[in-house]
């Protein structure tokens, strides 16, 4: 099972993602992100609430970010899946098309992954 909560405002559109993203709910997020608002600016998708994926939905995060969507993760497996994606180890700063944002607590590690349009 899936959530997708839905977020949005003049410039950005979030969804929310909580669950499994794997089999049908696959389709179901493609469905609502390819719905977002032509007026949104941004696109981002927080995955940091996932607990799970199979290969339709590791895809559908990889088309998402080579569309230009922002992914947002925390924990150890969706920040690996983050890596793998971007090509990029998301720790390191200085790399262009990724930007991290710590928190002081190592247990509630955030990180961001933002492709830049440059």
């Amino acid at each position: 099972m899936l959530r997708i909560k839905v977020h949005q405002d003049d410039t950005i559109c979030r969804l929310e993602l909580a669950g499994r993203l794997a089999g049908l709910w696959v389709a179901e997020t493609e469905n609502v992100w390819r719905s977002a608002p032509p007026s949104a600016k941004q696109i981002e998708v927080d995955v940091r609430e996932v607990t799970d994926f199979d290969a339709a939905g590791r895809e559908l995060l990889t088309a998402m970010h080579q569309a230009g969507v922002r992914l947002i993760a925390e924990g150890v497996e969706m920040t690996a899946l983050l890596e793998e994606i971007t090509g990029k180890t998301v720790f390191h700063s200085g790399v262009q098309i990724t930007q991290v944002k710590n928190s002081t607590n190592r247990a509630n590690r955030r990180s961001e992954v933002r492709r830049n349009s440059a």
